[in-house]
């Protein structure tokens, strides 16, 4: 049996940040890799109120090829993972690219849909082969709609650069405000041509014998949500109700996906 594609999905919103659409954001990268032809490739582990300390238990325990994190940014650049119960703690730049580079064997991407970690993005390139950031604060459901596309795209066979491409035109498309600035990186010596990950595909593996023996991805596998805390697999979503404007921004007016720098 050949491997899936494991995406590890980690998000962090301590109280003293504002709110932002986690919850709904997993849901949206777990429903929109299903409109794929090539959905049944992927495994999505989802972790909630992340902390340091938890990043290399995930990372050894799940092997992932791509590592997502929904929150905050703060405006130092720094991602904002919990600390204290309830309470928000910023993560030393070299030092989170150091956890990583120990995982590049199988980590090829790194997607930080949260506001100012272009700077973060770009280091993290240094030693993983794709590194996704912003430069700037980027509204919530902007956020959402961002993942959403791009992870459709890759359940679509699209390489990297193809589905990051799409998930920005989607945002040009539907005029989702708060959504300049996203940018991709690439590590030295990669293509973005390149398929993801670069795996080789029995066509006779595939259940719909029309689809491309090319595509980038391996078969075999159907997509799994599991709630790794609770050692359980799970195929409904239980969605929590977030009342006000959203926008992600560290002040509880504008909710946006920034944060205090704590």
């Amino acid at each position: 049996m050949t491997e899936k594609i494991r995406i590890l999905f980690l998000s962090a919103n301590p109280w003293t940040t504002s709110r932002i659409l986690v919850d709904e954001e997993a849901r949206e990268i777990f429903e929109r890799i299903q409109e794929g032809p090539f959905r049944e490739w992927f495994e999505l582990h989802k972790h909630t109120a992340t902390r340091a300390i938890d990043l290399q238990r995930l990372l050894l325990m799940h092997k992932p090829h791509i590592v997502h994190f929904s929150g905050h940014g703060s405006k130092k650049h720094k991602i904002i993972l919990g600390g204290a119960p309830g309470r928000g703690k910023t993560v030393d730049q070299q030092g989170l690219v150091e956890v990583l580079a120990l995982y590049n064997c199988h980590l090829r991407l790194v997607l930080l849909n949260a506001c100012f970690t272009k700077a973060q993005a770009r280091s993290i390139a240094e030693v993983i082969d794709y590194s996704v950031g912003t430069g700037k604060g980027i509204g919530d459901k902007g956020g959402v709609a961002f993942a959403g596309a791009f992870y459709r795209a890759l359940s679509f066979g699209k390489s990297i650069r193809e589905a990051f491409n799409s998930a920005k035109a989607e945002l040009v498309l539907t005029k989702m405000p708060r959504t300049q600035g996203i940018e991709l990186f690439v590590r030295n010596g990669i293509s973005e041509k390149d398929p993801f990950p670069e795996q080789t595909r029995n066509a006779s593996n595939l259940r719909n014998d029309k689809l491309s023996s090319t595509g980038p991805f391996n078969s075999e596998s159907s997509l799994v949500w599991k709630t790794t805390e609770k050692r359980v697999e799970i195929t409904v979503f239980e969605t929590s109700v977030i009342s006000g404007s959203s926008k992600r921004t560290g002040s509880a007016v504008a909710l946006c996906r920034g944060g205090k720098d704590r």
